[in-house]
């Protein structure tokens, strides 16, 4: 029988049995994701080029499409261009894999406007073409004062002053004038020790505006919901844009790839075997209550995910 857990009003804790076969009750599944009003294309990126596309909520799936072997990365607003980072340097490709240029730096993410930024040199900046002609100029948006001044708020770091070495991990714009930056945070001297410890800073006009220890690591993969309401990272942080968590149920805490409708109405979730579309509203509710989540499991595996 095809794994369903639609609509479930208790055992929300409770890990769906495991499918024997991709899609095996298209029928049953494809009634439960157009109750809860799915639609869409998700893709499913699998090993290397492998990508399936999922139409929902018909379950129409196409086979594997290898034509194209494109760059996963941060997508701009428009489409038009994927930014992924290599090393210490940034590339930026079309959506059909052709490659455009390089930029120096690290953790590219798009604002909402389209502009790209990038962390170099323990700066967050910004680049855009010149308005004398010249190829791009930079501007600093986040300095480096303000994210140390937030990795001195952890709770591992002691009052006391000590040296402390701070990476930028991820950034992910929640609006043009907001962002949430993800930072690795090691100490020096006697508490060398301890390892790298986690914080997201949140950051306002620059100006350091609050900030969420954590006390994992995840995934790479740092990023805001298409309206900015949510950030995700595997394998298993959803924090709202005020930084409090939203809890998952514990048969999905070990995600490693989210996607997002891009009304931010429902979640896709990636996990071993499976990926569960959760309805946002309902958990919600599930972390303030318990129970009462909305939610389809689909026996079908994928590596990575968007939501078209």
């Amino acid at each position: 029988m095809a794994t369903v857990d639609a609509i479930r009003s208790r055992d929300a804790d409770e890990q769906p049995a495991p499918a024997t076969t991709e899609l095996d009750d298209r029928e049953a599944l494809s009634s439960q994701l157009s109750g809860l009003g799915v639609g869409g294309e998700l893709l499913l990126y699998g090993d290397g080029c492998r990508l399936r596309r999922l139409e929902l909520p018909s379950l129409e799936l196409s086979g594997d499409d290898e034509s194209g072997c494109v760059p996963r990365g941060a997508e701009s607003p428009d489409g038009s261009t994927v930014a992924r980072c290599l090393g210490d340097k940034v590339e930026l490709f079309t959506p059909e894999g052709l490659f455009l240029r390089t930029l120096p730096g690290c953790a590219p993410a798009w604002r909402p406007d389209g502009t790209l930024t990038v962390a170099r040199r323990r700066d967050i900046v910004r680049f855009r073409p010149c308005p004398d002609g010249r190829d791009t100029c930079t501007r600093v948006l986040i300095g480096r004062a303000e994210l140390e001044r937030a990795a001195r708020r952890h709770p591992t770091v002691p009052e006391r002053p000590v040296r402390l070495r701070v990476l930028i991990d991820g950034v992910a714009w929640l609006s043009e004038s907001r962002a949430a930056v993800l930072l690795s945070i090691r100490m020096g001297g006697r508490l060398a020790g301890i390892g790298a410890v986690s914080q997201i800073a949140f950051v306002e006009m620059g100006r350091l505006a609050g900030t969420r220890a954590y006390f994992q690591h995840g995934a790479p993969e740092f990023a805001a919901s298409p309206r900015g309401s949510y950030l995700t990272q595997a394998p298993n942080l959803v924090v709202r844009r005020d930084g409090s968590q939203v809890s998952l149920p514990p048969y999905l805490r070990a995600v490693h790839a989210f996607a997002w409708s891009k009304d931010e109405r429902f979640l896709a979730l990636a996990t071993r075997f499976a990926v569960t579309v959760l309805e946002v509203a309902s958990l919600e509710r599930y972390d303030d209550r318990g129970g009462g989540l909305r939610s389809v499991t689909l026996p079908v595996s994928a590596h990575d995910l968007a939501w078209r």
